[in-house]
């Protein structure tokens, strides 16, 4: 088995994996994707690595909440400054009903998976992993 990060020119190589819907629109300058490989080359897990923005803690104060100016104001500033570190699409979290509502009103679509934050810890941790299962 290899280990390895699989170049551009063969990401279609991911078709049928999950990341076949995700491959065609990463930013081949900004994504890595992470592959092991049997003994015959043949990819049997992947893993994709993506710079991101990532958007966080949307809060208006109660007594502004439902007034579309602020709203408005705060999603224009947040776009041109995304727009100016040159992607297009941030992610985003909501933590109550109100933050999901506002952000799907602002064309917010959501993932199909639940995000976590997964620590990076030193190369001598990875002694301790080897011979773990890939359950994935």
């Amino acid at each position: 088995m290899n280990a390895r990060i699989l170049p551009p020119e063969e990401w279609p190589r991911l078709n049928g994996t999950e990341a076949e819907v995700l491959w065609p629109h990463m930013n081949p300058a900004e994504s890595r994707v992470l592959v092991v490989e049997n003994d015959e080359g043949q990819i049997v897990a992947t893993w994709s690595l993506l710079r991101v923005v990532h958007a966080e803690c949307l809060w208006c104060a109660p007594e502004y909440r439902g007034k579309f100016g602020v709203a408005k104001r705060l999603l224009r500033i947040m776009r041109e400054t995304a727009a100016a570190w040159k992607v297009s699409a941030v992610f985003t979290g909501a933590a109550s009903p109100h933050v999901e509502d506002l952000i799907r009103r602002f064309g917010g679509v959501p993932l199909p998976f639940k995000s976590f934050t997964l620590p990076i810890e030193q190369a001598r941790r990875q002694k301790a992993m080897e011979g773990t299962e890939c359950r994935a």
